[in-house]
């Protein structure tokens, strides 16, 4: 049976509230870094490329266009191929970003939170990856890695968005 992300995440996201009452630790999945990329994850997943690409840094958006970044999803995300999204931690992890600052090469530190989450496709195949989100005013943002950012700025797909 597929179950797609959208009904997987939400219950991953209530055991993992239960889970985490048992303890007294903090979910990180409810972090607001956490809840930000397990959405980003979902939507880009489950092919709602539009609204994966809203969540992208703004200046960010300054290297890739809305229709680029969504021809090279539909190309290299298995759309509707996710059961599930765990987000394992969270944490302070300031980061060398690429793009953003006076000068778009020179790579200017801030402040961030690295997630850690473990995704789970629906064939059983598991890939843990780590990802950066950076706030701006109230909100969390995805940021593109660097090798992304070269694959964008010269014209191709990254291997995987």
């Amino acid at each position: 049976m597929i179950r797609q992300v959208k009904h997987a995440a939400p219950a991953v996201l209530l055991a993992a509230l239960a889970l985490a009452g048992c303890g007294g630790d903090i979910d990180p999945a409810t972090t607001p870094a956490g809840r930000a990329q397990v959405e980003y994850l979902d939507d880009l997943y489950n092919g709602r490329f539009g609204p994966a690409y809203a969540a992208l840094h703004p200046l960010h958006k300054q290297i890739v266009s809305r229709a680029q970044f969504s021809d090279c999803a539909a190309a290299t995300i298995p759309v509707g191929q996710l059961d599930s999204i765990e987000v394992l931690d969270v944490f302070e992890d300031p980061v060398q970003v690429s793009g953003i600052g006076a000068s778009p090469r020179a790579p200017v530190e801030q402040p961030a939170k690295a997630v850690r989450v473990r995704l789970t496709s629906t064939d059983g195949k598991r890939i843990t990856d780590e990802n950066h989100e950076v706030k701006v005013g109230d909100r969390w943002y995805w940021i593109l890695n660097d090798s992304a950012i070269r694959s964008y700025t010269a014209g191709r797909c990254p291997d995987g968005a």
